[in-house]
């Protein structure tokens, strides 16, 4: 049920799975870390997976409860981001990159742009 309402989401993680892989065994140079992007795409995925299970139980003939839905999975996704990031850099000691971290937002922005498009389609 989840990969027929949120196909763009799956093809999105998808996508950028295989490139990452590709860029990894070919051993291409690229100007960010593909490892920090892979991690961070498995967790957006997980995020809207498990945001997706959370809207489902809402009741959404009551629009002040999805938008507070919606919002608390947008600040929770948030939350756990900035700790992973603030773990990375304590663990790894060196600099994540501004290519990184910019690919890593957009990623975000995509991944929750989609979801909440996802959330205005059912209403």
């Amino acid at each position: 049920m989840f990969f027929k309402k949120n196909f763009t989401a799956f093809l999105l993680f998808i996508i950028v799975l295989v490139a990452g892989q590709t860029i990894l065994f070919n051993g291409l140079i690229v100007p960010f870390k593909v490892n920090f992007i892979l991690t961070v795409n498995m967790m957006l995925f997980a995020m809207v997976y498990l945001n997706y299970i959370r809207i489902q139980r809402v009741d959404k003939t009551n629009p002040n409860a999805l938008i507070r839905s919606v919002m608390m999975g947008t600040l929770f996704k948030l939350i756990v981001f900035a700790g992973a990031a603030l773990t990375y850099v304590k663990q790894v000691k060196e600099p994540v990159g501004y290519p990184s971290l910019l690919a890593s937002m957009a990623l975000y922005l995509t991944y929750t742009w989609l979801e909440i498009s996802d959330v205005i389609k059912k209403k």
